[in-house]
């Protein structure tokens, strides 16, 4: 395989098209780097006007909610200095929470001994559960050690607490965290005389925060006055975990600047990584709390538009400078085509092929003139090895003919070598096994027992049956050039054939064959066919499988299929190749060179059923050795 950089180096097309294209390549990258950079920024400075938009607007909405339990809470108070009296403070703890359905609860509690009927403490509080609101007087507990009390009396002023639990065992109490807008109560000589708590729930709070976000995986956070969570969407934080608790001040020190600067009060935006992804979080106080608020914004998600559109403008620039390195490509090559054609041309004259021409140029510049006369010079050049070729084309052929005729009279030789071998050893031996026994039989014929001349006789019985096997076969064999036609004019009894190819199978050796037969055949069927070749047919194939039966048993079934007489021999010897199956009826073919035979036993068959009218087959399916099926027509009387 060519090398690329090899096959550039050689195109004067492609150097010019590559040229071309690094130079806009780099003038596009420049230029859509600018760009790129550029529309990041906007597209950072809109996602940050988007976030802190919607910030505001999430500010402006927890503010005005505040906003307004402070103003029922305020209103309350000179309502509460009017009608100091038990039953009018649970009114107005009721009232108060009835203005507001975004109100909790609310406790008006006052100092110790306020009310001495009350023995010590009393604290009237209403509840808001479901839709319905109930209101009591609390049980006894230390309410003036709790903050949303101790608070407001320090500081002699309305404040917000952060979120708390108001669990309290034996008394009526909020079941979710609250927050509380708390104020003292003061008498016109500017003592203190109680608190009035307005309650409300974080849960709802932070159903409020968190309504509204500005991309998928942004989220809101609310911060107290120490840096803890009470707004977050992972509960795990919520109140026992703080911003500086929860960040290594080491790895993540952007995440303890940000704490610093929300609970300070501060508002802007800092860039920060959350659980290893980068975000960019938007933060701003609470009005008239010591809370701040955040959004979480992954740079994923705010970039995410525009880096699809940035993949979208990769695929568009690599596939526009493709097309247009194609179309300079397609350009250039024409301009060049020419010369390249020239090049290659006078390479295959180098090389001596003088076959293919240029066609001639209608172009009247110096490459039109050069092709023209280079297509001349080349039209000579061909007439001329034209000339030599069909000279050397003649001379092939006749070389092509003596060999083939040499390699076929080699092989017609080395065969009918081969076949006199082994047809002179395959009769020699059952000869001289004859005369060997009959010498023996003259000699010894008085000393030998009955066995023994039986044994002898036996023997060469076998091997005369054998000679007498090959010699027709020899005779059928000098048939093979002719147009030999076979007598069928006489009804040949099926089954008495059959019988007389069984008898010969029991003379043949080995006699510890067995003979597994089957007939369908009625005993007079009578078919018209020559009852000689019949016999010679089912002979071979019987002697054959004799021959290739390692578990001492043939097969030999007889049935009538589709108007034909079907034979059918089987044996468990190896078998034949398929790649040899086609050649097995050739004349003097033997698969194995040191078995008995001639090779042209199966030839010789095949001959016959063919001149029968039959058909003869190996049944490819069979794996447990050889079958062998023969069909003849069945004609009957």
């Amino acid at each position: 395989m060519k090398s690329p950089f090899l096959h550039i180096s050689r195109s004067l097309a492609l150097k010019l098209c590559l040229g071309i294209l690094i130079v806009v390549t780099i003038v596009f990258t420049l230029s859509l780097g600018y760009l790129y950079e550029h529309s990041r920024e906007m597209v950072k400075d809109e996602a940050m006007a988007r976030a802190t938009n919607m910030l505001d607007n999430t500010e402006l909405r927890v503010s005005g909610v505040l906003k307004e339990v402070e103003t029922v809470t305020e209103n309350a108070v000179p309502h509460i200095l009017e009608n100091l009296y038990p039953d009018s403070l649970l009114n107005f703890s009721r009232r108060t929470v009835e203005l507001s359905k975004n109100i909790n609860g609310c406790s008006i509690t006052m100092e110790p001994g306020f009310f001495p009927q009350f023995d010590h403490d009393f604290s009237a509080y209403t509840i808001r559960q479901g839709d319905q609101l109930k209101t009591v007087i609390e049980g006894k507990y230390n309410y003036y050690a709790k903050p949303w009390y101790s608070n407001p009396s320090a500081k002699k002023e309305a404040c917000w607490i952060d979120p708390y639990n108001d669990y309290n065992e034996g008394t009526l109490s909020s079941p979710v965290m609250i927050t509380s807008y708390c104020k003292p109560i003061q008498n016109h000589e500017s003592k203190m005389i109680g608190v009035i708590a307005t309650d409300l729930s974080i849960e709802w709070l932070s159903k409020t925060i968190s309504a509204n976000k500005p991309y998928p995986n942004s989220y809101c956070f609310m911060l107290g006055s120490n840096g803890n969570y009470f707004v977050h969407p992972d509960r795990l934080k919520l109140v026992k975990e703080s911003i500086f608790k929860s960040s290594d001040g080491e790895k993540s020190p952007e995440i303890i600047a940000l704490g610093h600067e929300m609970t300070t009060g501060q508002s802007g935006n800092i860039r920060v990584n959350i659980n290893g992804k980068p975000c960019l979080v938007f933060y701003r106080p609470v009005t008239n709390t010591p809370w701040s608020i955040g959004m979480v914004c992954p740079e994923d998600d705010i970039f995410e538009g525009y880096n699809r559109l940035s993949y979208l403008l990769i695929g568009i620039l690599v596939a526009g400078l493709l097309l247009m390195f194609f179309i300079c490509w397609r350009i250039t090559k024409h301009f060049i085509d020419p010369l390249n054609e020239l090049a290659k041309q006078a390479r295959h004259i180098t090389d001596g092929n003088y076959s293919q021409s240029l066609p001639p140029s209608k172009r009247t510049d110096v490459v039109g003139n050069l092709q023209n006369s280079f297509v001349k010079m080349q039209n000579t050049i061909r007439q001329q090895v034209n000339h030599i070729q069909e000279v050397n084309a003649e001379m092939e052929k006749s070389n092509e003919k003596l060999t083939k005729a040499n390699m076929l009279e080699e092989e017609a030789n080395q065969r009918k070598t081969i076949f006199i071998h082994d047809m002179s050893m395959q009769i020699r031996t059952p000869l001289n096994l004859i005369a060997g026994f009959m010498q023996v039989l003259r000699d010894t014929f008085g000393l030998l027992s009955t066995e023994e001349k039986d044994n002898f006789t036996d023997t060469m019985k076998q091997n005369a049956i054998t000679v007498k096997r090959m010699a027709y076969m020899l005779f059928d064999v000098s048939w093979r050039g002719d147009q030999k036609i076979y007598d069928m004019s006489k009804a040949v009894n099926v089954n008495d054939v059959v019988e007389l190819s069984i008898k010969d199978f029991k003379e043949m050796i080995p006699h510890d064959v067995r003979l597994d037969y089957t007939t369908t055949i009625p005993d007079d069927m009578c078919i018209y066919t020559n009852a000689l070749y019949m016999h010679r047919i089912l002979r071979e194939l019987l002697f054959n499988a004799k021959k290739f039966a390692p578990n001492n048993i043939v097969g030999l079934h007889v049935d009538t299929h589709n108007g034909y007489i079907r034979f059918v021999i089987e044996d468990g010897g190896p078998g034949i190749p398929p790649e040899e199956l086609e050649h097995v009826f050739e004349p003097f073919v033997k698969l194995d060179s040191f078995t008995e035979g001639l090779g042209i036993g199966l030839g010789l068959t095949r001959q016959h059923v063919n001149n029968l009218g039959g058909s003869i087959k190996i049944d490819p399916e069979y794996k447990d050795g050889l079958r062998v099926i023969v069909e003849l027509p069945d004609k009957q009387l």
